[in-house]
């Protein structure tokens, strides 16, 4: 949710918990999950419900996918749980799995309290998760569908200090829905897939705080979702970057900027050709080679039209202790 201050189109008044009554922006943003990439974006109003417009966006995206590179499952919050994009997945085999978080609804609620107390894997500890689940089919739903519960023990009221007839059993629980079959992921590997969605948060974070992916706004859509774009395309092709020079570890952009602004460099010219030349020293000069060796490999294998062989078509050759390749 971006929120908007003025006059710009399609910021209208919808659900922002941050300043209410405020009118915003409501994209939609995929994240290819741990590789912090976002593979595609959609402009939304602010009234967008938190699912509009998916069906669209999902084809939209596996589309320019491509067939070999469609994802395998589709994660989502609270939200997304709902009968049309349910069925989208369900609808034609090769479509992704999904995996939801669910909302505790009454009818939730009843589906949970009617399993057995020894349908419960793990041991009822203070904290600790225990899980199990069952075939339920909600409100809206054309069908069942398999759905995970978890709980956690958050403590035991005596009956006497609640003046009730039994102890009071406080738990906080939690619900997935999901077409995964119990053969591709038991229900605990079910909880871990979607915890994993959390590092898409991070991705979040980065884009609003560290790339104000949400700050330029004009009063033309156009010209803020061409801005939006390009933040994002930027914003792949540093993490690209980095990911090539530091492969063993995630490096957000306040961080990174340590890889141009501590190198200095000056660009030689002699004859036709140019020719960057890097001061580098000791193991600082063999982290930056090896990761530009990786650059260097990786824009020729996915890019060879710009001819990064030996600095042709005017590129100009690095020179810091390795040969491009």
């Amino acid at each position: 949710m971006e929120t908007r201050y003025g006059h710009q189109e399609d910021a209208v008044v919808g659900y922002n918990p941050h300043k209410r009554g405020r009118p915003s922006h409501h994209p939609l943003l995929a994240v290819v999950a741990g590789t912090r990439l976002c593979p595609y974006y959609r402009w939304r109003p602010g009234d967008s419900h938190t699912a509009g417009e998916w069906k669209e966006a999902m084809a939209e995206c596996l589309d320019w996918l491509g067939a070999e590179h469609r994802p395998w499952l589709n994660r989502g919050d609270i939200g997304f749980g709902c009968e049309d994009i349910c069925a989208w997945h369900e609808e034609r085999p090769g479509r992704p799995h999904y995996l939801f978080k669910l909302r505790m609804t009454r009818k939730l609620r009843e589906a949970m309290a009617a399993i057995p107390e020894e349908a419960w894997q793990g041991k009822a500890e203070h904290g600790v998760l225990q899980m199990a689940e069952a075939k339920v089919k909600l409100s809206g739903w054309s069908r069942e569908r398999r759905v995970i519960f978890g709980r956690r023990l958050q403590g035991v009221v005596p009956a006497k200090e609640a003046g009730a007839f039994w102890d009071i059993v406080k738990h906080e629980y939690e619900a997935y829905v999901t077409d995964l079959g119990v053969e591709e992921a038991n229900g605990w590997q079910v909880i871990d897939l979607y915890r994993k969605r959390a590092d898409t948060e991070n991705v979040f974070d980065e884009l609003k705080n560290h790339w104000g992916l949400g700050g330029f706004c004009c009063r033309s859509r156009v010209a803020t979702e061409m801005a939006a774009r390009v933040v994002l395309l930027t914003y792949n092709l540093w993490n690209l970057f980095l990911r090539l020079l530091e492969p063993g570890r995630h490096v957000e952009a306040f961080q990174g900027r340590r890889w141009f602004l501590l190198i200095a460099a000056r660009l030689v010219k002699s004859g036709g050709s140019r020719t960057v030349r890097i001061s580098v020293a000791d193991e600082w000069r063999r982290i930056v080679t090896d990761g530009y060796k990786r650059v260097g490999a990786w824009l020729v294998s996915t890019a060879p039209q710009l001819g990064w062989e030996g600095g042709r078509r005017g590129l100009p050759a690095l020179s810091c202790g390795f040969a491009p390749p």
